[in-house]
């Protein structure tokens, strides 16, 4: 064994140790569910593709037991599509979790040591640094709600590593970055994709950057390779995931925000839990002595560009807080306009801050004369370190044995069947073979409202004048019903449907969104098969891409470096080569296509109409924003202190996506003052804000199509409210706020103030 491969060896020993740590307290709880409520989904998700390799012999691809059937594969939450899946099919979900658990940590750390390491020469000072990332705060906190997939974040040093590799002409780099980010996204990382792309862009400049200016257009060439790459080996994640988005887009809203005090506290706070759920403070804690390290770090030069970039990721992290903000103008460009936490940029910011603490371990103690204070030095960093390690592991400790735990009740007798369901209990139905209808899921999955869960059989023929139903077998993935139909009819399975269903006899249709199959007369077997093209084309691409990459990295053992004089076409090819297999499925594999997600409201009422209510008040309100507000109706407060609002407007031009819908309900002046309450108990409220981007949860104001009236019905709880008359006013703006309202250019029937019009008024008695 050569030095480099000992010295691998015995980091990757302490690495371990390290991770062993972090699992140990919690290995007697290794085989009970955790029964937090986002625990119990994520949960299913892994169960159910457990349950069809091992139960049914199938790959994962349709989930029949959640939300009346969904595109497990399509699905952002599942984590199936990555080497850890094993795990989970050799030992079960519950067991498999903290393997999964040391192993991303032991990744997480190796990783941001080989990171460091490209522009920190001290190895002592990368090997203390390296744990901090891959122990903080937020992946104590995953653990906690049971976000498994978090976990793949870890992953996020091994792209950067992979991308600075490549830019300096390291094929390794393209192969590291393209296989760290495929796994990352098959484990469910595709909600911190959008984090991943932003840091990716930063290191690539970086990277492109530090190189020669004779080099940089080679640099450039191979993160282009890079990017190819990581796509295309994602791809049998990537593809099924458009298809569900785009079918079902992830509508986020609002204005989230943190001011820096907060941001610290983030950091700097122990952990707590309170009221069954982990606290804010301290979610991404990595201690005082990390951030002073991080400040004594900044006093070297090489630590200037890791530092800009982390005062980025700060005020990325501020959100709405800061003005300008910085994360109201990334959510402006489509690929990120789903991003809904903007703390979780802080992950990227510790991980960043991790060089110019590494600096300050390597440089400190060469600033004193002498031996003594050279090992005096790296005693006291090292010990302020091993603290702050200490720390995280303890707090990973406090609150994964603050977990409510539960076992899961399993009863395979009986045939799958749909059931009510409950989405705070949903882990346990699989055990019982039972589906659950009562979804929540991260995106609005387009359930049929046909769905039942009181039938006597899941298959059943529409019409039973016209024939009868059995089923003979079933599967996640292929379902066979004996059908004896005397005239033509409509065969129903209580399931979703999906342009991925094949059927051996008849026309696959969608029911109102219910699974369906158009018969002919006659006795027969129909077997229905879940074959999306999406799953199909997305892993012969993942297939040719890492046929590509390994003769990439074959060729560059020989010493033929990509794109070099002479190689060109042939690179060229080896990227290009997974998208020509694309472009054949494209070419030759017709599918239907999803229809567009309804347009309603959270009531259920329809968000376009032709007209507003004929008891709705006219308005005829004009905004600068191309905008008509028709009329509005206002009703309550109710009983329990809740009043609903029906606006009805039109957009008249083109908006940009950012424009939100600004709902203030304010106490009128002049009446008599609000009473002074006691520290005990609250003070009334005399404002309560009902600001929205997205109309009904369904779609973005700038998607409302021309020439309807949109009828936006929305609710607000106001018990707080102080007594006295309020009027409800209404306007117009981007959602930052840092453009201001647009102004009223004609007020129509309606008071206007402050560029809002009023749409209503009632008394709190």
């Amino acid at each position: 064994m050569g030095r480099l491969a000992e010295r691998t060896a015995v980091r990757l020993a302490i690495f371990a140790l390290i991770a062993t740590a972090l699992v140990w307290t919690l290995l007697p709880s290794a085989a009970w569910l955790n029964e937090f409520r986002d625990a119990q989904v994520l949960t299913l998700h892994e169960r159910a593709a457990v349950d069809s390799v091992r139960r049914f012999g199938e790959l994962p691809l349709w989930d029949p037991w959640y939300c009346g059937g969904i595109y497990g594969l399509g699905e952002p939450q599942s984590r199936f599509a990555s080497p850890p899946f094993l795990l989970s099919l050799l030992f079960g979900v519950e067991r498999a979790e903290l393997l999964i658990v040391f192993l991303f940590t032991v990744l997480g750390m190796e990783g941001t040591y080989r990171w460091i390491r490209l522009r920190v020469n001290d190895s002592t000072a990368a090997l203390r640094i390296a744990p901090i990332f891959a122990l903080s705060g937020h992946f104590a906190v995953a653990y906690f709600r049971g976000w498994t997939n978090f976990f793949g974040f870890a992953l996020v040093p091994f792209i950067l590593y992979g991308i600075t590799l490549a830019a300096r002409g390291r094929t390794a780099g393209i192969v590291v970055g393209a296989i760290a980010f495929a796994v990352m996204v098959g484990f469910g990382g595709t909600f911190a994709a959008p984090l991943v792309a932003v840091a990716a862009a930063i290191e690539a400049a970086r990277a492109v950057s530090e190189q020669p200016p004779n080099r940089r257009l080679r640099a450039i060439v191979m993160l282009s390779a890079l990017a190819s790459f990581m796509l295309a080996v994602a791809a049998v994640r990537l593809l099924p995931l458009a298809e569900t988005l785009s079918a079902q887009p992830r509508i986020m809203a609002g204005t989230p925000g943190h001011p820096p005090k907060k941001l610290l506290w983030f950091l700097v706070k122990s952990l707590a839990t309170k009221d069954g759920d982990v606290e804010d403070p301290g979610s991404f804690y990595v201690g005082a002595a990390f951030l002073a390290l991080v400040a004594l770090g900044g006093s070297d030069r090489k630590s200037i560009r890791p530092l800009v970039i982390v005062v980025m990721f700060l005020w990325l992290a501020a959100g709405y807080a800061r003005k300008p903000a910085l994360f109201a103008l990334l959510r402006e460009l489509p690929v990120f306009s789903a991003l809904r936490y903007p703390e979780r940029f802080l992950w990227l910011a510790i991980l960043y801050a991790c060089e110019p603490a590494a600096n300050a371990l390597a440089k400190l103690p060469r600033l004193g004369d002498g031996k003594r204070w050279r090992v005096g030095a790296n005693v006291v960093l090292t010990i302020a370190v091993v603290a702050t390690v200490g720390a995280q592991l303890q707090t990973f400790a406090s609150i994964g044995n603050a977990r409510e735990l539960g076992v899961v009740a399993v009863d395979r007798l009986k045939e799958f069947r749909q059931a009510r369901g409950n989405r705070w209990l949903a882990a346990h139905y699989d055990g019982l073979g039972a589906g659950s209808l009562s979804c929540w899921e991260t995106h609005p999955v387009t359930m049929s409202p046909k769905l039942r869960g009181d039938l006597a059989a899941e298959e059943y023929v529409a019409d039973p004048a016209v024939g009868k139903a059995k089923r003979v077998s079933w599967s996640p993935n292929q379902i066979v019903v004996h059908a004896s139909m005397a005239s033509a009819g409509r065969l129903l399975v209580n399931q979703n449907w999906h342009p991925g269903w094949r059927s051996s006899v008849g026309d696959v249709v969608s029911d109102e969104g219910l699974l369906a199959v158009d018969l002919p007369t006659g006795e027969r077997d129909v077997t229905l098969s879940f074959r999306p093209r999406s799953a199909l084309a997305g892993g012969a691409v993942t297939l040719a891409a890492l046929a590509s990459l390994v003769l990439l990295g074959m060729s560059a053992r020989r010493g033929r470096v990509p794109f070099r004089r002479g190689a060109v076409v042939r690179s060229a090819a080896l990227v290009l080569a997974p998208w020509a297999v694309l472009g054949v499925f494209v070419a030759r594999w017709t599918e239907p296509r999803y229809p567009p997600a309804p347009m309603k409201n959270a009531n259920g009422s329809p968000a376009l109409v032709a007209a507003p209510a004929p008891d709705a008040t006219k308005s005829g309100a004009q905004f600068e924003v191309p905008i008509v507000v028709d009329a509005s109706k206002l009703t309550g407060p109710d009983s329990l202190s809740n009043i609903t609002l029906d606006v009805y407007f039109r957009r008249t031009g083109a908006l940009p996506r950012t424009t939100g819908v600004f709902v203030h309900v304010v106490r009128r002046d002049g009446q008599e003052p609000i009473p002074e309450k006691s520290d005990k108990e609250e003070k009334p409220k005399d404002f309560f804000n009902a600001d929205h981007q997205v109309v009904g949860g369904s779609f973005y104001l700038s998607d409302a199509p021309l020439g309807y009236v949109v009828h936006d019905a929305f609710g607000l709880h106001i018990g707080k409210a102080a007594r006295g008359a309020y009027d409800v006013w209404l306007g117009f703006g981007h959602v930052s706020g840092r453009r201001g309202r647009a102004k009223v250019i004609e007020p129509g029937r309606s008071d206007v103030n402050d560029n809002r019009v009023r749409i209503g008024s009632f008394v709190v008695r």
